[in-house]
């Protein structure tokens, strides 16, 4: 169910829920995921499935920091003082191996 409410002043589009089905494909079982609601969630290519009890939750598979080591050496290479400049470019080798994902 997709609403277009005024908020604000602001046009906001809420989506609460679906109701699909799920449909065989070979030996598997396939959901079939509205253009409208994929383009909402913002997912592509990749998506991380986690599964418990009454639910599956869908996720991109992308981590949230993808690219930033790059972006940061490239800033680095192309302003040699940037460390100095910026307190936490200078803790960014200790904070690299801090296992937040």
């Amino acid at each position: 169910m997709i609403e277009n409410k005024n908020f604000c002043g602001y046009n906001v589009t809420i989506m609460a829920s679906i109701t699909t089905k799920l449909v065989k494909d070979g030996n598997s079982v396939a959901v079939r995921i509205p253009k409208t609601a994929l383009v909402m969630s913002g997912l592509e290519d990749e998506i991380r499935m986690e599964v418990s009890q009454g639910q599956i939750i869908l996720t991109s598979a992308k981590s949230a920091r993808a690219g930033w080591q790059q972006q940061i050496e490239q800033v680095l290479a192309a302003n040699p003082d940037a460390r100095a400049l910026d307190p936490e470019l200078a803790a960014w080798d200790a904070t690299v191996g801090d296992g937040l994902e």
